[in-house]
């Protein structure tokens, strides 16, 4: 499949020249406390040591969990985005590894483990066979008693659907069985999913280990 990925820092670099605080505008960061609530509403949640952010953007989740005492690593395809995100982290003070990696492709994570992993919103960016290779560095990326956390749109429909942008896929809508069903031919074991619907879409949080 045609994907382009490279879409990503386009957009990051038009959300900079807005004058934006981050991906979506300033309204979309504000609710950055709701992924918190989500994340750590499993008990099995780590709540403290190493955390691994995918799709990691200029930083604002990585700066809240830093703030929670975990050791943070952040990750994002766009080099904009990177960039954004230390300059954010310098400011503050925050000591956060920031860097640019296209998890689409193997082995580019290194050879750490991360006693919990964040998808924030990464998941749908991703297409076709490359999903299952995403999947596959982050399970070897986790400890093995960590938790691995995923937030990604969810259809209401009965089959997954492909969003384009410019004419090349951009975002990959899976149903909820499907969505699970990858997780586990990885190797995953869900502890929790939950799904939240609105009027256009809806929302899946799960919860996973190995």
């Amino acid at each position: 499949m045609n994907t382009n990925y490279t879409i990503h820092d386009e957009l990051y670099k038009d959300a900079r020249r807005k004058g934006w605080n981050g991906w979506g505008g300033n309204d979309r960061l504000e609710k950055r406390d709701i992924m918190l609530e989500r994340i750590f509403s499993n008990k099995k949640t780590p709540i403290h040591g190493k955390v691994l952010e995918l799709g990691c953007g200029e930083g604002n989740l990585s700066r809240l969990l830093f703030e929670k005492g975990f050791e943070v690593t952040g990750i994002d395809i766009s080099q904009t985005a990177i960039k954004w995100a230390i300059e954010k982290a310098k400011k503050l003070s925050y000591q956060i590894n920031f860097k640019q990696a296209d998890l689409s492709k193997r082995g580019v994570l290194d050879s750490d483990k991360y006693d919990l992993i964040v998808d924030g919103n990464c998941l749908h960016c991703i297409i076709g066979q490359d999903r299952k290779i995403f999947l596959q560095n982050v399970y070897f990326a986790m400890e093995k008693n960590g938790v691995f956390f995923v937030s990604s749109i969810c259809t209401k429909k009965d089959e997954n659907e492909i969003i384009l942008l410019k004419g090349k896929p951009y975002r990959f809508v899976s149903t909820e069985d499907s969505i699970l069903k990858e997780l586990k031919e990885v190797g995953f074991l869900i502890l929790e999913s939950k799904v939240y619907s609105n009027k256009d879409c809806a929302h899946i949080t799960v919860h996973l280990t190995k």
